[in-house]
């Protein structure tokens, strides 16, 4: 008789265990806790800066349908500025076959130019990177608010600037990110 009292038992703790957990979760939701742990090593942007609001310098646009690393400058390339560019360059070479799914670019405040030098170096070093001057930025959020030529945006292949980050992010941070994202993205 034992058996068929514990069969019971046995069927009623799986029938009601996705409801009780339905249920706690559902309670914590309400009640506003969220976990503090996140999964990007960027910081999210909200909401995310469109592509389209940075009018660029020249016909090519930014809309290849792919990922876009977009490195922001404010002012001549300085040491973490060429430290984040060449950054950038390991982790699309580490990215392997899914490399072709990421462009790189950098975009130049209107009142940044670049020397010869850095323009040769860039050519020479970097001939994969495309360089764009901004002429105007039609969004509420200001990307330029301090001198930062280590920063950098992450686009999605719809044109959403989505993660930002600071030259201090380790190039093992970004590739994680990147190759989380790629893996789970059925577009670019």
């Amino acid at each position: 008789m034992k058996k068929p009292n514990s069969q019971k038992i046995k069927a009623a703790i799986i029938l009601l265990l996705p409801l009780a957990v339905l249920a706690v979760s559902s309670f914590l939701f309400y009640s506003g806790y969220s976990p503090e742990h996140r999964t990007n090593n960027g910081e999210l942007i909200e909401p995310p800066i469109n592509i389209e609001d940075i009018i660029l310098e020249g016909n090519e646009g930014v809309y290849s349908q792919k990922w876009s690393l977009v490195h922001f400058l404010n002012g001549p390339c300085d040491e973490s500025c060429w430290a984040s560019i060449y950054k950038t360059r390991q982790v699309n070479v580490r990215l392997g076959k899914d490399s072709q799914r990421v462009n790189r670019y950098i975009f130049l405040s209107q009142s940044t130019e670049l020397s010869e030098t850095d323009l040769l170096k860039l050519s020479k070093e970097y001939p994969k990177i495309k360089l764009r001057k901004i002429l105007n930025i039609k969004t509420s959020k200001n990307i330029f608010k301090e001198k930062s030529n280590g920063m950098y945006l992450l686009f999605d292949p719809l044109g959403n600037g989505i993660l930002i980050y600071n030259s201090k992010v380790t190039g093992g941070d970004l590739l994680e990110d990147l190759k989380k994202l790629l893996k789970n993205s059925k577009i670019g």
